[in-house]
C-alpha cells in the first residue's frame, strides 16, 4: 500500500514540474502590457481622446475670434462696374404730366473703412475714405466724380446694455474652461480605460484558472482512476472525477469566449489591435500614497472645470438681469461724425478744394404707458438670478460631496486590497492542501471543489478590489486635475497633449 502511495506522489510531483516548466515557457514568449501603457494609448488613439482635443481647438478658435475683436477691422468694398440701362418714370413740368424716358449710366464706387470696438463704452468708431464715378449717356455724355477722403465718426450706445464688455468678462474664462474641460475628458478617457483594462486582465485570469482547473481535473480523474483499480477508492467518486472534467471543459470554453469579448472592445477602445501584446500586467499599490481632503477640494477649485463653470454661470446670471434691466428703461443713443467730400466733374477737382460734411444725432425712446411689462420682465430676470445662485451653491455642494467621499473611499480601498492580496494567498494555499488531503482519501470531492471554488472567488475579489483603487485614483485625479504620483498638475503637460 505505501508502494501505491509513493508512486501516486511520484505522479504529481511530475505534474506539478511539468506545470511549472510550461508555465516559466509561457512566461518567457509572453508579451505583458502594463496599465500605463495602456491609458498611453487611450490618451492617443481612442476616438473620445480625438473628440475631446477637436473641442478643445473649437475653443481655441473662438477665444482667437474674440481677441480679434479687440483689433481694428479693416475692410475694402468695390464695385469695379455697375451698368444700367432701362426706361424710367419723370415728371415733365410743362406738360404737367409723367412720362417714360431712357436712362442709361455706368457706376464705379470703392470704399475702404476701419472700424474700431470700445470696450468700456460699447460703441464704436470708425474711418472711412470713399470714391464714386458717374457716368451717364444721353444725347450728352456726362462723367462726375464724389469724393470722401476722409470721414471720422462715432456710434455711441447711451446707458444701453453693454454686451462687448460683458463678453470680455467672459470670453476668458470660457477659454480657460476649454483647456481644463479637455484635460478632464482625457481623465474620464482614463477611468473608462481601467473598466476595459480590468476586465480584460479578470478574464485573463479566468481563462488561466479554468485551463489550470481542467488540467487539474484530468490529473484528478487519471490517478483517481488508478485508485479506484486497486479498490482504495468507489466507483461514484471516479464518476464524479471524470464529470469535473466535463465542467472544467465548459468552463474553460466560456471564459475564453469572455476574454475574446474583452480583447475586442478593448481594441475597439484602443483602436489598437494588441497584437504584440499576450497579457496584462497587474498594476501595483501606491503604499506610500495618501490624500487630503481639503488639499483635494482645493486643487478641484483650482483646476476642474466645473468649477470654473460655476463662477461663468454667475457672471452670466449677472449679465442676463443688467441685459433685461437695460433694454426694459430707456434707449439713448448718440452718433457724430466730421468728414471732408467734393464732387466735381473731373478727378482732379474731385480732389481739391474740399468741403466740410458733419452730422450729429441723438436718438431717445422711453415707454409711457406699458401696463407693467417692463417692470415684470425686470422682476423676472431678478428671480431667474436669484434661482441661479442657489443652483450654483448646490452644485457646489455636491462637488464637495463627492471629492470627500472619493479621497476618503480611495484612502481606505488600499486596505482592502491589501486584505483581498492575503485572502487569495490564503485561499490558494488552501486549496493545495486540499488537493493533497484528497489524494491521500482523508477528505471527499465536495471539500475539494469547495477549496477550489474559494480560491478563484479570492483571486476575482482581489482583481476587483485592485480595479477599484486604481478607478478611485484616477475619479480623484479627474476631478482634481492632479498628478498625485508626480505631485504636480495635469495642466503643465497640456502643451504636450494637445500637439
Amino acid at each position: 500500500m505505501k508502494t501505491i502511495q509513493k508512486q501516486i506522489f511520484k505522479q504529481i510531483a511530475l505534474c506539478v514540474l511539468l506545470n511549472i516548466c510550461l508555465l516559466i515557457c509561457h512566461n518567457l514568449s509572453a508579451q505583458t502590457i502594463t496599465l500605463d501603457e495602456v491609458l498611453e494609448m487611450a490618451t492617443k488613439n481612442s476616438l473620445d481622446a480625438y473628440k475631446a482635443k477637436q473641442q478643445y481647438g473649437v475653443n481655441h478658435w473662438q477665444f482667437k475670434s474674440f481677441k480679434a475683436t479687440l483689433l481694428p477691422q479693416i475692410d475694402l468694398e468695390v464695385n469695379p462696374l455697375s451698368y444700367n440701362r432701362s426706361f424710367v418714370s419723370r415728371y415733365d413740368s410743362e406738360n404737367n404730366i409723367d412720362v417714360y424716358r431712357p436712362q442709361q449710366n455706368l457706376n464705379s464706387y470703392a470704399n475702404i473703412s476701419v472700424l474700431q470696438n470700445i470696450k468700456a463704452t460699447g460703441g464704436q468708431v470708425f474711418v472711412n475714405s470713399s470714391f464714386n464715378r458717374l457716368v451717364n449717356f444721353g444725347d450728352d455724355k456726362i462723367e462726375s466724380y464724389t469724393t470722401t477722403p476722409v470721414n471720422i465718426g462715432l456710434n455711441q450706445p447711451l446707458m444701453a446694455f453693454n454686451s462687448f464688455k460683458w463678453q470680455h468678462k467672459t470670453a476668458p474664462l470660457e477659454y480657460e474652461k476649454g483647456k481644463q474641460q479637455l484635460l478632464y475628458d482625457l481623465q474620464e478617457i482614463n477611468v473608462n480605460t481601467i473598466t476595459y483594462f480590468f476586465d480584460w486582465a479578470l478574464a485573463t485570469k479566468r481563462v488561466s484558472i479554468a485551463t489550470e482547473n481542467k488540467k487539474s481535473a484530468e490529473k484528478l480523474f487519471k490517478i483517481g482512476k488508478s485508485r479506484y483499480e486497486l479498490g482504495s477508492l468507489e466507483r461514484t467518486d471516479v464518476l464524479n472525477l471524470e464529470l469535473e472534467i466535463y465542467d472544467a471543459e465548459t468552463n474553460l470554453t466560456q471564459a475564453l469566449q469572455d476574454l475574446e469579448k474583452t480583447e475586442i472592445d478593448l481594441k475597439l477602445f484602443l483602436r489598437n489591435d494588441l497584437s504584440a501584446y499576450t497579457t496584462p500586467e497587474f498594476p501595483e499599490l501606491i503604499l506610500s500614497l495618501k490624500m487630503d481632503t481639503e488639499k483635494a477640494i482645493g486643487l478641484a477649485k483650482q483646476y476642474n472645470p466645473n468649477f470654473l463653470d460655476l463662477r461663468l454661470k454667475e457672471i452670466e446670471a449677472q449679465r442676463d438681469l443688467d441685459k433685461v434691466v437695460k433694454e426694459n428703461r430707456f434707449d439713448l443713443s448718440l452718433q457724430a461724425s466730421y468728414g471732408l467730400n467734393q464732387q466735381a466733374d473731373n478727378i482732379n477737382d474731385a480732389y481739391s478744394d474740399f468741403l466740410d460734411q458733419q452730422m450729429v444725432a441723438i436718438n431717445f425712446k422711453i415707454p409711457l404707458l406699458d401696463w407693467g411689462e417692463r417692470k415684470g420682465n425686470i422682476e423676472t430676470a431678478k428671480m431667474n438670478k436669484e434661482v441661479a445662485t442657489i443652483d450654483n451653491q448646490q452644485e457646489e455642494e455636491r462637488l464637495h460631496k463627492e471629492i470627500v467621499l472619493k479621497v476618503t473611499n480611495f484612502n481606505l480601498q488600499k486596505k482592502i486590497v491589501s486584505g483581498a492580496l492575503r485572502s487569495s494567498e490564503i485561499a490558494t494555499e488552501s486549496y493545495l492542501l486540499t488537493e493533497k488531503r484528497f489524494l491521500s482519501g482523508k477528505i471527499d470531492l465536495l471539500n475539494l471543489n469547495s477549496a477550489r471554488k474559494a480560491w478563484q472567488a479570492a483571486t476575482e475579489r482581489y482583481i476587483g478590489s485592485l480595479s477599484n483603487y486604481w478607478k478611485l485614483y484616477y475619479e480623484v485625479q479627474q476631478l482634481t486635475l492632479y498628478d498625485f504620483i508626480e505631485k504636480r498638475p495635469i495642466a503643465e503637460r497640456l502643451e504636450g497633449i494637445v500637439k
